[in-house]
């Protein structure tokens, strides 16, 4: 199984039993964003990486960070900014409502396990197991939404834009 569908599991797993710690939530906000970033690094890092030689798709994954994932995919989350950044790219493709969802759970999943690991005095008072369950749904809509729109176009560019980061997004 993939390391982001098993990190998606144990994330339900943690806030499955009848007495939920918040130490459980915590975990469980993490590994929902994980789960996600995983999903995305592992395909962008998939889709440049020749066959051979062996590892070689493990060590690219390795090199996309978590900030500048979430800055590269921004344009992603929005229609009007995924014109001018689809405009001035060049490459024209339509906006995808999937891929919106996706870039809006990447960026609401990484603040939440900001708050899950260092926020140890949960200033804002969020931490709890509804917390908990939102986060694990907007990771399984992300899932799902990536399963609906993988195969186009528009994904392909958007694991593009993970790889070439802010780089590519700058020059809009």
């Amino acid at each position: 199984m993939p390391l982001a569908d098993e990190l998606l599991d144990h994330a339900s797993r943690l806030i499955a039993a009848p007495a939920v710690a918040d130490v459980d939530c915590r975990r469980a906000a993490s590994a929902s964003y994980y789960a996600v970033f995983h999903l995305l690094s592992d395909a962008a890092a998939t889709q440049v990486s020749p066959p051979r030689p062996p590892g070689m798709s493990g060590r690219i994954q390795r090199l996309l960070g978590h900030r500048p994932m979430r800055d590269a995919i921004a344009p992603f989350s929005d229609s009007n900014k995924w014109n001018t950044f689809s405009a001035n790219i060049g490459i024209p493709c339509v906006f995808s409502p999937d891929l919106a969802v996706i870039a809006q759970a990447y960026a609401e999943l990484q603040d939440a396990r900001h708050v899950a690991d260092y926020d140890v005095v949960d200033a804002k008072g969020i931490v709890g197991l509804l917390w908990a369950s939102d986060c694990l749904d907007k990771a399984r809509l992300a899932f799902d939404a990536w399963n609906r729109v993988k195969s186009t176009d528009e994904a392909r560019l958007f694991l593009a834009t993970l790889m070439f980061g802010v780089k590519w997004v700058n020059r809009t």
